[in-house]
C-alpha cells in the first residue's frame, strides 16, 4: 500500500528507537544542580524522548540521571511539546563529568542537591 502522503514527518533518528518500560530519571544542570524529576518513554542509542513531572524551567541542555543504571549523560533538547521533551545524548570534552558523590546522591532514595 503506498504511502498516504499525509505522514510527511522525516525521521531524523540515526539510531532506531526502542519503546521502554517507563524508567525514572533526573535532570541536572551542567553545574550539577538538581533540576527535577522526569520519565523515559523512548530510549534510541542517540537520544531519548522524555516527561518532567513538575514544571520548571529546563535549559537547552543538562545532564540526564538514569536511577536504573545510576548514571549521567549529557543531553541537549531538539523538540519540546509540553512536558514531554525530545533530547539527543552530546559528548563535550569541555564539561566536567558529575562526580561520584553527586552521582551516589542522585542514586540514593532521599537527594539533595
Amino acid at each position: 500500500m503506498p504511502p498516504s502522503g499525509r505522514d510527511t514527518k522525516k525521521e531524523k533518528r540515526t539510531e532506531e528507537r526502542k519503546r521502554t518500560r517507563l524508567r525514572s530519571g533526573k535532570l541536572v544542570t551542567l553545574s550539577g544542580q538538581f533540576l527535577t524529576e522526569c520519565h523515559f518513554h523512548n530510549l534510541a542509542g542517540g537520544g531519548a524522548r522524555i516527561r518532567i513531572m513538575t514544571q520548571c524551567v529546563i535549559p537547552d541542555r543538562f545532564w540526564l540521571f538514569d536511577d536504573q543504571y545510576c548514571g549521567a549523560l549529557i543531553t541537549e533538547i531538539v523538540w519540546r511539546n509540553g512536558s514531554d521533551f525530545g533530547v539527543r545524548f552530546v559528548h563535550d570534552p569541555g564539561v566536567a563529568p558529575l562526580n561520584d558523590t553527586t552521582l551516589n546522591t542522585l542514586a540514593g532514595k532521599y537527594y539533595s542537591l
